[in-house]
């Protein structure tokens, strides 16, 4: 009898085994959440060559934006697990649950299957205004109460918290207002009629270097070689409200974990690849290679970080 259930569990073992072994055998479908020529689209293909190049297979990039995220997380979740379906997401979709009705679990309807990096960012402000860093920035709103206005890509992104944060802990008046993305907000950064704002390195940083919009902090590890005299955030002492845009890749629930295996060491292999980092480097994203078990680890730690932040501060889904 126990010999019997043995060769029934092999068998039923078998055919998974099968799939993971030959996989993948046929392209293989990564959607993104962002529009194309986004920071998530820029990141997928400077690693597509060489991931493709391993894996012996075509890599087909998907832009579906919209909806928050909704659009691609749906069709990940709704795919079958065979691998065949990815997604490259930022590590925003984590805080979705804490800030609106969500039609999937963040965390359970997907399997994490690799961490491609980490995006940079760069606080500015308006040109005209007497600010050169944050404690500046927090001197100036506390003297001029409800007269500064920050550019809110979406609620849950670094742009937003970051902010707020500011907001709760100095205990400052800065009006949070919305946009759809960051691309729409930044006419208006430079017109100066958003006076703050938190943006991807690769879309504000040549305003930042010609002087149409004035640097006051790096969210990054590191100062950025284009602006050497902007320190970053932890520099200036404000490291404990720092909150990067990493880029993890999923695929739907019930991956199988050879298949996880296999995407997760040649994503890795990929970040140690020389022209992938240089094209990483050019888009300001910092490679972050993890192992699975880190992944989740970090993830499942991130979901939990950012759903006590939210809940402290208070943030709703219509407004900061």
């Amino acid at each position: 009898m126990i010999k019997r259930r043995v060769f029934l569990v092999a068998a039923l073992a078998a055919p998974s085994a099968a799939r993971a072994e030959t996989y993948p055998s046929k392209p293989i479908r990564v959607i993104l959440p962002g529009p194309a020529g986004g920071i998530i689209d820029v990141a997928m293909r400077s690693i597509s060559d060489v991931l493709a190049a391993d894996l012996g297979q075509q890599l087909v990039i998907d832009p579906r934006p919209g909806g928050n995220g909704f659009v691609a997380g749906l069709i990940v979740a709704a795919a079958p697990p065979d691998g065949y379906t990815l997604e490259l997401t930022v590590s925003a979709q984590l805080a979705f649950p804490f800030l609106m009705t969500v039609p999937f679990d963040v965390m359970a309807d997907f399997t994490p299957v690799a961490m491609a990096g980490v995006a940079t960012a760069i606080i500015c402000v308006a040109k005209d205004l007497p600010i050169g860093n944050l404690v500046q920035l927090v001197e100036h709103a506390r003297a001029n109460p409800g007269k500064l206005n920050y550019l809110n890509p979406a609620n849950g992104t670094g742009g937003h918290l970051i902010m707020e944060q500011i907001k709760i802990a100095q205990k400052v008046d800065i009006t949070s207002v919305s946009y759809k993305g960051l691309p729409p907000a930044i006419p208006d950064l430079l017109a100066q009629r958003i006076q703050v704002g938190v943006v991807s390195t690769p879309i504000i940083l040549q305003h930042a270097v010609s002087g149409a919009v004035r640097p006051i902090a790096v969210v990054a590890a590191r100062r950025l070689r284009e602006l050497p005299d902007v320190p970053t955030m932890l520099e200036q002492g404000f490291g404990d409200i720092e909150i990067r845009s990493a880029l993890p890749m999923y695929g739907p629930k019930g991956l199988p974990s050879a298949i996880v295996s296999r995407l997760n060491d040649a994503v890795r292999k990929a970040l140690g690849n020389a022209d992938v980092q240089r094209r990483l480097a050019a888009a300001y994203i910092d490679p972050m290679p993890m192992n699975v078990a880190e992944l989740t680890t970090w993830l499942t730690q991130e979901h939990e970080r950012l759903g006590k932040l939210i809940r402290q501060l208070g943030i709703k889904a219509d407004g900061g």
